[in-house]
């Protein structure tokens, strides 16, 4: 953690300069720049997620909780994927139980868990679309958030959790990830006592399915 909070400040400052610098430079050397600059900021969205997990790997991380209706924080949500998915044509439905109960959680972890998830989704996703499904089940919600994507090979599923592990690193990389979403969603469901796993059929996309109970008391 530590590492991390040293990291943040030479980072943003070097991006910093590189911004001063990319309005001056010529272009013969504006490609070099640009590589650092995205290489910078990689790096600074790894600290910032190393950051974030450590805090919810803290024993008594806090939860900070709230009535919270799944259908609308996911509709207010919509805005912030529309220009790439609009950019790669796909579609995003939103679909929930007309007697979908409010759930007490954490509303800015929620939206986390929903970001990487979608994010994701998109990313590995280049016709169709994505389904977010709120289903009341037994006393919880289930959140499905379904992709017609590439998919996950089998052998991969089980590790799909763990920190920066990924399916296929240079497409990660190219695509900017961290390989520490799945990871930071995994523990954010934890807190709420729910669970979460993954089904995939390669070619055919793959299905994130949540549970969390509807009230929640710490």
């Amino acid at each position: 953690v530590n590492v991390s909070h040293e990291l943040r400040t030479p980072l943003t400052a070097i991006k910093g300069f590189v911004e001063t610098i990319e309005a001056d430079i010529d272009d013969k050397n504006r490609g070099y720049l640009t590589i650092i600059r995205r290489n910078t900021d990689r790096l600074i969205n790894i600290v910032a997620d190393l950051l974030l997990l450590s805090e919810l790997e803290e024993k008594g991380a806090a939860l900070s909780l709230e009535a919270c209706d799944l259908k609308i924080m996911l509709e207010q949500m919509r805005k912030i994927f529309e220009p790439r998915l609009r950019e790669k044509g796909l579609s995003l439905t939103i679909r929930a139980d007309q007697a979908l109960p409010i759930v007490m959680a954490d509303a800015f972890k929620l939206e986390q868990v929903f970001v990487n998830l979608i994010d994701n989704a998109i990313k590995y996703t280049e016709k169709g679309g994505i389904t977010v499904s709120l289903l009341q089940r037994n006393g919880h919600v289930l959140i499905e958030i379904q992709d017609t994507g590439i998919g996950i090979p089998r052998e991969h599923l089980s590790r799909i959790f763990e920190r920066f592990y990924v399916v296929d690193a240079s497409r990660a990389k190219q695509l900017g990830g961290t390989g520490l979403g799945l990871s930071i969603v995994k523990h954010i469901v934890l807190l709420h006592s729910g669970t979460i796993d993954g089904e995939s059929t390669p070619g055919k996309g793959a299905k994130f399915i949540i549970t969390l109970p509807i009230n929640l008391s710490l």
